[in-house]
């Protein structure tokens, strides 16, 4: 049995900003927040995700958290997945419901990192100027902070960055949103459960940023779309030859390709 498993965000759906930059042609709406155009889809990444949803698993793996992914119309009325990784790894949704044995293996490797609230703590200590506007707490599992991104130099990035490593958090910057991730949080590893629990032979997956970096290199065919910043740090990776929601659709009709190839 196969498997698709990939990032949400950037990798099959995009924001207003990113159409903008990268252009798209026909494409929907698929989610809203307090009458605000979030995210959309191209339509033919749509109907290629329809014919991987039919064929096998569709698992979607974001940093989202449950809220968030809840909001994507798209994944809870026309391509409705089984399972779903939310919240970076840490949680896993079967049919809309956590996974509660992942939940509670999630918890009890927690215990050997810094508390939430102590690197929170730490972290502000450390923190030079006055570029962070908003420090959210992501299903209590890691933090993301919403920062002035043209006022943090990247000395300061850095320096931070080093930091949490040594903390064994993972950080991530990824546009206007900086996050930072404690290490047993993580995309590949809540997929490699899926594939033993699900007896998954091979896994597809797709990912743009540095937190899915281990999704696509532990992938048995792994993507990163052109414009992905993972490439900046692992430029070996394999890439898509265009960017944006071509890109998207670039990834998903290579993988159909090889669903046809075996099976003739």
């Amino acid at each position: 049995m196969r498997a698709f498993a990939s990032d949400l965000d950037r990798t099959l759906i995009y924001s207003s900003k990113m159409m903008n930059q990268f252009g798209a042609e026909e494409f929907q709406l698929i989610e809203t927040l307090e009458g605000k155009e979030i995210s959309y889809i191209s339509n033919k990444t749509k109907d290629l995700l329809q014919t991987v949803n039919k064929e096998m698993h569709f698992i979607p793996v974001t940093t989202r958290t449950i809220e968030q992914y809840c909001r994507i119309t798209l994944f809870q009325t026309e391509i409705v997945p089984q399972y779903a990784v939310t919240s970076n790894g840490g949680h896993i949704l079967r049919n809309g419901i956590v996974l509660q044995d992942w939940s509670d293996h999630i918890n009890c490797s927690l215990k050997e990192c810094l508390p939430l609230d102590h690197f929170v703590r730490e972290l502000q200590t450390l923190v030079q100027g006055n570029w962070i506007e908003r420090i959210r707490d992501a299903d209590h599992l890691f933090v993301y902070l919403i920062i002035k991104r043209d006022q943090v130099l990247e000395e300061e990035v850095n320096r931070l960055f080093n930091w949490a490593r040594e903390q064994g958090w993972q950080p991530s910057l990824q546009g206007r949103k900086m996050y930072f991730i404690p290490a047993p949080v993580n995309k590949w590893k809540a997929v490699d459960y899926l594939k033993k629990e699900l007896g998954l032979t091979y896994i597809h997956t797709a990912g743009d940023s540095l937190l899915d970096y281990d999704l696509i290199q532990n992938g048995d065919d792994g993507y990163a779309p052109l414009h992905g910043e993972v490439l900046e740090t692992y430029p070996n990776l394999r890439r898509t030859k265009q960017s944006g929601m071509k890109a998207s659709e670039e990834i998903i009709e290579s993988i159909l390709g090889q669903l046809a190839s075996h099976s003739t």
